[in-house]
């Protein structure tokens, strides 16, 4: 080799390593906490003059599966907004629901509704809408019951070509087996607030869910139950647990049907600096997180900031009905405002502070878009409007 040679090849090894390094340091955040930009690309529309809301997307058939938000009509709807199918899912018949909430696609050709009940069952069904099963229910005691139309509790996903279902089930055990005057923290070590469901077995195991490093499982400080949120992504297998209070999210990966430990990602934004945690905190003075959605390698991460703790007080020393009282009402739209964390793998790479429009997030798809159930206008309209959004990536 001539030494012109070596020293072009060294030169062009230099740019290559230079290239790299900038490719990362350019990459990675430059704080947790950085202002993140998500734009609007596009929307759907659907026209009906009912509220509905997005229960899951088949990818592949680029389809919707919606349900009303108060009676038990679902919806088939195209990419497009095209309603294609309505079924009555909501009754006492044969191939009805009395009342559910939530739903998913099943596989490519069926789909599969939580029962909404003192047991909450899965009832299954063909691509005709034919109820084909109904599993055990999940609940061991029913304690707690919380019920938001924009948020899923529980996902299927597919193992080695059969299909399971992972999700939340706050009422996995009994006083009888738990007592709560007593345990303390080791609630944290032996309640299983998640659940796998194995329909090939027609099983149902349930998982611990408290991450390891979740700040209060790992000193053994009792702050009260403070059930995690999950969600899933289908494509890593992994599932990520997010407790109300606190600032750590937990990562597992589902192996068999077991949920194994990763790691904890730090959570921060300057809206729950300085909010401490203590047992019988009520929710409305504390920054807690409500929900968890997974959008492509994201997660968004939601909490409402808080109502000042004497303001909160007032109405209290006002009347034991103070949350019927119109000046409460407009209080809580005055300080309790949506934020959100975004994270990525194993990392809070920014967070947001407000939506590009007005709504809630309502979906994550795959593809890394997130859908926005728009809010409503001062004029009612007689449409559905979802808008597409995504992270603005530089």
């Amino acid at each position: 080799m001539t030494k012109s040679t070596f020293v072009v090849l060294s030169t062009l090894f230099a740019i290559i390593l230079f290239s790299c390094s900038e490719k990362e340091t350019t990459s990675a955040p430059t704080s947790p906490i950085q202002e993140l930009q998500f734009e609007v690309y596009d929307s759907i529309r659907v026209d009906l003059l009912e509220p509905v809301t997005i229960l899951d997307y088949h990818p592949s058939k680029d389809l919707y599966l919606m349900k009303n938000t108060r009676e038990g009509r679902v919806f088939l709807v195209n990419g497009e907004g095209e309603i294609l199918e309505k079924h009555e899912l909501g009754g006492e018949g044969p191939n009805q629901i009395q009342q559910f909430f939530e739903g998913r696609f099943y596989g490519d050709t069926g789909y599969v509704f939580k029962e909404l009940s003192m047991e909450m069952p899965y009832h299954f069904f063909d691509a005709d809408f034919n109820k084909t099963k109904i599993t055990k229910g999940t609940v061991k005691e029913m304690m707690m019951l919380s019920i938001n139309s924009n948020k899923q509790s529980f996902a299927v996903y597919e193992e080695v070509g059969k299909y399971k279902i992972v999700g939340e089930e706050p009422n996995s055990f009994s006083i009888a087996d738990i007592d709560l005057e007593t345990i303390g923290a080791d609630f944290y070590n032996k309640v299983n607030s998640g659940f796998i469901l194995d329909l090939d077995q027609d099983s149902i195991y349930y998982l611990n869910v408290y991450p390891d490093d979740w700040t209060f499982k790992k000193e053994q400080k009792w702050i009260g139950a403070t059930h995690p949120s999950l969600s899933f992504n289908p494509t890593t297998k992994t599932l990520a647990s997010l407790p109300q209070m606190g600032n750590q999210l937990g990562i597992y990966k589902l192996e068999g049907n077991t949920a194994v430990y990763q790691s904890a990602v730090e959570l921060n934004h300057p809206d729950r600096d300085e909010y401490e945690v203590a047992l019988d905190l009520n929710g409305l003075v504390y920054p807690g997180f409500n929900d968890i959605k997974a959008f492509g390698p994201y997660q968004i991460l939601t909490f409402f900031t808080p109502m000042p703790e004497d303001i909160f007080n007032g109405f209290r020393a006002k009347s034991e009905e103070y949350f019927r009282d119109p000046e409460f009402r407009e209080a809580l739209s005055k300080y309790r405002k949506p934020r959100y964390i975004i994270v990525k793998g194993d990392q809070q790479i920014g967070i947001l502070n407000e939506l590009p429009v007005a709504g809630v997030v309502n979906f994550g798809l795959p593809d890394g878009t997130l859908l926005i159930k728009a809010a409503d206008g001062e004029v009612e309209r007689d449409y559905n409007l979802f808008y597409k959004v995504r992270l603005v990536e530089e």
